[in-house]
């Protein structure tokens, strides 16, 4: 084995235990789409692990083994694409109840791709010129196959119209996850150019920055996934101040959350709040907000209390009068002042006047007969 074949085992060994290591950590513990994130690094780590026996195994394995070894290689690169895309729209564009995330179409490649490696292992045709052109299309093919599900993985991670339902630090981890998968699509292409079209040194470079960047990412995932326990959720006392909640304060004490964490998922909270207008519906709760941003009960509670100092209820009416002081101070706006209490995620008239004039001091009504500049 040469030198550039040694550097190149080294990195997609990294990468398998990577891609191993977040398979684990991922399964049964993250939030929507999960399934489909784990069979993804599930294949990811597979794939690679028949790659490096492949590549390291070359002066020992017989052709026959090597046929039989790609009929499971091949069809798990075909399933990269999809189920990355897959997990993605389960992320941040879920379709609707009892749709199909991902249909059987976007399986179709990779079954075609394993009847054909099948039929090589059993009846060797690669040998003949035809058979060997089927071949070679099927064994590089998932290269073209995957691309269009990386870019679109990549659009719905920067999209930030209303569809999109993850936070900022979801988007910014499926972001990650698809820069990543980029260099290995890259790396693996370079790879399979002949070596005096291929520059060796790029390609060596990309696989070993590929392997760094899923460092990063393993780190990520296991320092987001092992923040709390499955199934931690406590909920908060509505209205009661973090600094006198000296229960919630010892909860929070073996979260494993720490204050940077607190402030980064309070600021996507707030990112998820303004772009969804949450407070818009009366009836929000904390399971809800949990339900919608991925994080549990008890870690929202915390964010929001560290991150923020304010209360569940606190939060939600911040934005509700905020929402409502706009109305109300536009002269434009013909809707009572009731109305616009409803509107502004207010469940009635009374708890409007109180929780405005908490804030304000003033009623809504007071607020609405002062001059438009004033605040």
């Amino acid at each position: 084995m040469t030198p550039p074949d040694l550097l190149k085992l080294a990195a997609g060994a990294a990468i398998l235990g990577l891609a191993a290591l977040s398979t684990g950590v991922s399964f049964g513990r993250a939030p929507r789409g999960s399934p489909l994130l784990t069979a993804f690094l599930a294949c990811f780590a597979a794939a690679n692990l028949f790659g490096l026996v492949l590549l390291g195994g070359q002066a020992w394995l017989s052709p026959d083994a090597v046929r039989w070894l790609r009929v499971i290689e091949v069809p798990l690169v075909y399933l990269l694409g999809p189920l990355l895309y897959g997990h993605a729209r389960d992320l941040l564009a879920p379709a609707p109840a009892g749709a199909a995330s991902l249909s059987i179409a976007h399986l179709l490649p990779a079954a075609l791709a394993f009847v054909i490696s099948l039929l090589n292992a059993l009846t060797p045709f690669e040998a003949s010129p035809l058979g060997n052109a089927v071949f070679q299309l099927s064994f590089h093919g998932w290269l073209l196959q995957g691309t269009p599900y990386l870019l679109a993985t990549l659009w719905l991670s920067l999209r930030k119209s209303s569809p999109a339902r993850g936070t900022a630090l979801q988007r910014s981890g499926l972001r990650g996850l698809a820069v990543v998968m980029t260099g290995c699509w890259l790396s693996s292409t370079m790879n399979r150019w002949p070596p005096d079209a291929a520059p060796l040194l790029a390609s060596i470079g990309l696989s070993l920055l590929t392997a760094a960047g899923m460092y990063l990412l393993a780190c990520r995932v296991v320092r987001q996934l092992l923040q709390a326990p499955p199934g931690s959720s406590t909920p908060v006392i509505a209205g009661l101040p973090a600094a006198l909640d000296e229960t919630a304060v010892a909860r929070y004490q073996r979260s494993g959350i720490d204050a940077a964490q607190c402030t980064a998922i309070a600021s996507a909270l707030t990112t998820l709040m303004q772009d969804e207008r949450l407070h818009e519906a009366p009836g929000l709760d904390l399971q809800q907000l949990s339900h919608h941003s991925g994080w549990t009960p008890n870690q929202v509670s915390q964010a929001l209390n560290q991150g923020l100092g304010q209360s569940f209820s606190e939060f939600v009416n911040g934005f509700r009068i905020a929402a409502a002081k706009a109305c109300l101070s536009d002269p434009s706006d013909p809707r009572s002042v009731l109305d616009i209490g409803l509107a502004a995620g207010f469940g009635s008239k009374s708890t409007f006047n109180s929780a405005f004039k908490r804030a304000t001091g003033q009623t809504p009504s007071e607020y609405r007969r002062q001059p438009a500049t004033s605040d």
